[in-house]
């Protein structure tokens, strides 16, 4: 999504006109849900309930994580952690992907809850073998990087932030966490 849920959303409804198996809607709800879009990512997760009530993975994993994200756009992080619970025995499947990780990490940083925030983001670090491509990757870096500012540790931020941003040089430098992450990065002293 990194900022751009307007044509997110778009290619999502788009997509799901084409198919409704148990991935697409998985990943469309995800992506309503973190866009700020809980009524139109509630009935694809009641979708998958009712479609796919034995598939492990989407009802253990993929609907959590998409009510998850939608708990943090509602600014609840008390209540993304509560949903995100049982899904910590899956959260090395691959369909995971780092999403629990990832929003169990910004559940925390909200609440201030700093060395547990920068734990989730870590764990996503040290195992990018799991899934190389994840663009939870990188983005995990940022957000460790804003732990560390929030804890107090610019040193470590500073490094964080830089990483980040040479780990994409030929990304678009337009993205909004690029943009943010160089905004980030000046203030920090």
């Amino acid at each position: 999504v990194v900022g751009k849920c307007v044509e997110a959303r778009e290619e999502t409804l788009d997509a799901l006109k084409l198919t409704r198996d148990n991935f697409s809607l998985e990943r469309g709800a995800r992506t309503l849900a973190q866009c700020g879009r809980p009524g139109e990512a509630a009935p694809i997760v009641r979708e998958l309930r009712d479609r796919f009530p034995i598939a492990t993975l989407t009802i253990r994993v993929s609907v959590p994580v998409a009510e998850a994200a939608e708990a943090l756009g509602r600014n609840d992080p008390r209540r993304a952690l509560q949903l995100l619970e049982p899904v910590k025995p899956y959260d090395r499947a691959s369909r995971a992907a780092f999403w629990p990780e990832y929003l169990r990490g910004q559940a925390f940083l909200a609440l201030k809850e700093f060395d547990n925030a920068s734990a989730q983001f870590t764990s996503i670090l040290d195992r990018r073998g799991e899934d190389p491509s994840s663009s939870i990757y990188p983005l995990a870096r940022l957000w460790l990087a804003r732990t560390q500012v929030q804890a107090g540790d610019a040193g470590k931020a500073r490094l964080s932030y830089q990483a980040f941003l040479s780990s994409l040089p030929e990304a678009d430098q337009d993205l909004r966490p690029i943009i943010e992450a160089r905004q980030e990065l000046a203030r920090v002293k």
